[in-house]
């Protein structure tokens, strides 16, 4: 009880870290930004204009980061109390597909999805925190693939005890050294995917954090596709 304290306890630190680090950025521009226009009041008005537009950028990207942290730790106590139902794999498979078919092409990327799941597979998971993952995965892909065509893969297939579901696209991939890194806890690719740099880095360890609740894996590595792959297990819900 006292080390899983203590661990409780330098998380919450180590979170706290992290965002006053990733704060302390903006806000300096910020400040930075106003005080020029506060001391430079002859400024044409498309420069002064340029400098708005980076102070609202930043602002936006400081609410980015707070909302992050917040949803962060809502889910963490939402998982303490995780209630799971017996869902079809082929029913959870087929929904998300559609969902994000439609959204992806809004975005003009494309989903290709196809999975062997029979009507008699079950898995018992919290359905609501399922989908966050695929939302995760699908934005991860989308925010950080790097193309504006992207292409991207969801697969389904039962193997043994498991249900196993992977999210690729042909994007622009992730550094070999860094895949083993993607699902710690503020933890962002700061080169090769970073295109739209945001957020605290926990849309993955928050991935991590559902399936392991549910008993089951995650896991990346580099896809076929050129991109990146998200791989994950869901237990299949006992037979009787």
């Amino acid at each position: 009880m006292e080390h899983r304290l203590q661990l409780a306890h330098k998380e919450q630190i180590d979170m706290i870290a992290a965002i006053a680090h990733d704060l302390k950025t903006p806000l300096t521009s910020i400040n930075g930004f106003t005080e020029l226009l506060a001391t430079h009041k002859d400024l044409p008005e498309t420069e002064k204009q340029e400098y708005y537009d980076l102070i609202q950028r930043k602002s936006g990207y400081m609410v980015e980061l707070i909302n992050d942290f917040s949803s962060f730790t809502k889910e963490k106590l939402e998982l303490e109390s995780m209630v799971a139902k017996p869902v079809k794999a082929s029913k959870l498979f087929e929904n998300i597909a559609l969902e994000y078919e439609y959204e992806l092409a809004g975005l003009d990327n494309e989903l290709t999805c196809r999975h062997s799941f029979t009507e008699n597979i079950l898995l018992m998971v919290n359905e609501p925190m399922i989908r966050r993952v695929f939302g995760n995965l699908f934005s991860n892909a989308v925010r950080y693939g790097g193309k504006n065509k992207l292409k991207v893969y969801m697969t389904g297939y039962p193997l043994g005890q498991y249900a196993f579901f992977q999210i690729e696209d042909n994007g622009i991939g992730v550094p070999d050294k860094d895949i083993s890194s993607l699902f710690l806890k503020f933890f962002t690719v700061d080169k090769s995917r970073q295109i739209q740099k945001g957020g605290l880095g926990l849309g993955l360890a928050s991935c991590k954090s559902i399936i392991e609740h549910h008993r089951g894996e995650i896991c990346a590595y580099p896809s076929e596709y050129g991109g990146l792959g998200i791989r994950f297990s869901l237990p299949l819900a006992a037979q009787h």
